[in-house]
């Protein structure tokens, strides 16, 4: 019999972090923590305000983790600290959810997938990634053909990477789009170029017949980030804004026609809230992890 998901908690609750906390009491989970670097006394006053029907804990260490007793831990942390916070975790919970990417230890070629395999192979636990464009790509599949000539792929956002480590944090999303929109195999692909200045990572890659284009950029000091892609002839623009107190997000395609999403954030970790029993949801994401991560290793070393 399935058990029902009633205390979670949230390490790295800021940035991303706040995003899963949002979905868990959207998900109707009534007891979550969170666990930040730092302790904040007033760090839940306004989220508490806003749902009374939740408790929430607000955890100094994670001794106070252990103590709540959660059935759910939800990783949001810098990448660096994600190996570290999944062994403690593993330890104090059966139901794991990591933000992407899933692990990264620099300087090390082919050992990424490799521990990441052995983490997600572990008895009795159940471990997700959170990949936000694999819901993306399944809400406008039917907008583009099948085997495209041509893709690019650019994500500008806010964040402070540098070098390699803007695609370490954003090739996950390019992977994971492309992977779910096109029956291509992105195990066996050509490196065309790859370069990598101190805020933008570019690269090319020959995918069967397919050129495909992956443009990153950070900027600490951008507003917000820009999302879009092009396949063969057609153009597509992400677009999120509030209206009305509602978060609206869309596509627009050719730059005139409105094609309506629901958040993919919001979609995939529902999807991963409700399958977090289900063992071929397991199986699958398993293998989206540890392939995106090899897809990742190559590029990211290639000299």
């Amino acid at each position: 019999m399935k058990k029902k998901l009633n205390t979670a908690v949230v390490i790295g609750p800021s940035g991303i972090g706040a995003a899963h906390l949002r979905e868990l009491i959207y998900f109707g989970i009534k007891n979550i923590g969170v666990l930040g670097k730092k302790y904040r006394k007033n760090r839940l006053e306004i989220v508490k305000e806003k749902n009374k029907n939740t408790n929430f804990f607000n955890l100094k260490n994670i001794q106070h983790v252990k103590e709540i007793k959660p059935d759910l831990i939800n990783i949001c942390s810098p990448t660096k600290h994600h190996l570290n916070h999944i062994k403690v975790s593993k330890k104090i919970s059966e139901k794991i959810i990591v933000e992407k990417p899933f692990i990264w230890i620099n300087n090390k070629k082919k050992i990424n997938p490799i521990i990441a395999n052995q983490i997600l192979s572990s008895k009795n636990k159940k471990i997700f990634v959170n990949f936000p464009m694999l819901s993306l790509a399944k809400q406008i599949k039917k907008f583009v053909i099948k085997k495209p000539k041509q893709l690019t792929f650019y994500y500008y956002t806010n964040g402070k990477h540098k070098y390699n480590d803007i695609a370490i944090d954003l090739l996950p999303h390019a992977y994971s789009f492309v992977s779910t929109l096109f029956k291509f195999e992105l195990s066996n692909f050509k490196i065309l170029s790859v370069k990598k200045k101190k805020y933008s990572w570019n690269c090319e890659i020959l995918i069967e017949d397919c050129l495909c284009k992956f443009s990153f950029k950070q900027n600490i000091k951008k507003k917000s980030s820009k999302l879009g892609f092009s396949i063969d002839k057609n153009s597509f623009v992400r677009e999120q804004f509030l209206k009305k107190g509602i978060f609206i997000n869309r596509i627009i395609l050719n730059k005139t026609k409105i094609i309506k999403i629901r958040n993919p954030m919001t979609e995939n970790l529902k999807y991963i809230l409700k399958n977090i029993d289900r063992k071929i949801a397991l199986i699958n994401n398993k293998n989206i992890t540890i392939n995106s991560l090899k897809f990742m290793d190559k590029l990211i070393n290639y000299k």
